[in-house]
């Protein structure tokens, strides 16, 4: 007897297949025909994603800032204080520049003959200028020039160390503590990434060191006669459309540390980042997510309002003794109720007295012409 298949599974099978050949052209042509609303969406949920999700930052401390509005897009730790490496030359560089004119002519010491490289190796006694020892202290991140800046500016490092303390409390730092001015490791030299990146804002708001922290190439003659050409190696400035600087920095306890900024469509952002393994991959991230995704996102966070440095002189000062001392010598404060609108008024010692006098001769007109009247009376 011969045995024939059961065509019943071979129906079954054609007619899921038929099945499912239906479903699919009825969900193309269902998606094809989507609402142009839908359609639309799609792009905003993947927005929404994206920040959500953030940038892409392997550092433990970073920062993105807007550095026309001040506003920080995002942050992580932004206010930790950790060695900033030489990030720290941006500080010495606005102390110095704001202290010594660009064409004098500085003479290298022993202190900065000897520190360590990076560094431009001048001997002691060879001459530079003061505009050609702030750009490799800039460019090339040279620690002997940095130093040099500090002794001319201040007449000694400590003093100028001072200084630096002085101007991070004006421009509103105040997790940073300054020890060196090149930014060697040294017990208590600290800053965050929150206070780096109003120094980092600072140091774009000057146009002549705004160009130095975006050159990639300088070459320059000293005083006496030595030729120099200075590289950046920063590979954030090399790579990066529209990087317009600031400063690398490493040492051991620092780990690999930048600041960095970009400008694009009018618009400039800085990023800091310390301690990451990819400082340029993770300033890179930062930038594209706040060009990007992260344009309109606001942290909460704000840089406070740019004050312009000032000189040793005037960061050393010694502080007036009192209220009324800070005041001219013709004006006194007087403060107004709590709760007063008006704030706090100054009012000349002139006037008041003027006033006082007023009414002191108005009662005395007062009281003759009471006597006057009971005598007649």
């Amino acid at each position: 007897m011969t045995v024939r298949p059961d065509p019943a599974p071979a129906r079954t099978t054609t007619r899921r297949r038929r099945t499912a050949a239906l479903l699919l052209l009825t969900l193309t042509t269902t998606l094809a025909a989507a609402p142009p609303a839908l359609a639309a969406g799609r792009p905003a949920v993947a927005r929404a994603a994206a920040v959500a999700a953030g940038p892409k930052v392997a550092a433990r401390y970073a920062i993105l800032v807007d550095a026309g509005s001040g506003e920080v897009l995002w942050a992580r730790n932004p206010h930790v204080a950790r060695p900033p490496a030489s990030l720290t030359k941006m500080l010495t560089a606005l102390v110095a520049h704001a202290t010594l004119p660009q064409r004098q002519v500085a003479v290298a010491g022993k202190d900065a003959a000897t520190r360590p490289a990076t560094r431009l190796s001048l001997k002691p006694g060879q001459k530079i200028l003061v505009e050609q020892a702030l750009a490799a202290a800039l460019i090339v991140s040279a620690n002997d020039m940095a130093v040099l800046l500090a002794d001319t500016a201040a007449g000694s490092v400590p003093r100028f160390n001072k200084a630096m303390d002085a101007e991070s409390r004006r421009l509103g730092l105040r997790r940073s503590r300054w020890r060196v001015p090149d930014g060697l490791d040294a017990a208590g030299h600290v800053s965050s990434a929150y206070d780096l990146s109003i120094l980092a804002r600072a140091v774009l708001r000057d146009p002549w060191l705004a160009r130095m922290v975006r050159t990639r190439r300088l070459g320059f003659v000293t005083p006496d006669g030595h030729r120099h050409t200075l590289f950046s190696h920063s590979n954030f400035l090399r790579d990066y459309p529209g990087a317009v600087g600031v400063k690398t920095g490493f040492t051991d306890d620092a780990g690999r540390c930048l600041a960095a900024a970009a400008t694009r469509g009018g618009r400039t952002l800085i990023a800091v980042v310390l301690r990451s393994p990819d400082p340029p991959g993770d300033a890179t991230h930062l930038m594209n997510w706040g060009f990007g995704a992260g344009r309109e996102v606001r942290s909460g966070l704000r840089l406070p309002p740019y004050t312009p440095p000032a000189d040793v002189d005037t960061l050393l000062a010694p502080p007036r003794a009192s209220a009324v001392a800070q005041a001219s010598p013709a004006e006194v404060a007087i403060e107004p109720p709590a709760g007063s609108a008006a704030g706090r008024q100054r009012i000349p010692v002139t006037v008041a007295l003027t006033s006082a006098v007023v009414l002191l001769v108005g009662a005395g007109s007062v009281a003759t012409a009471l006597r006057r009247h009971r005598s007649r009376a």
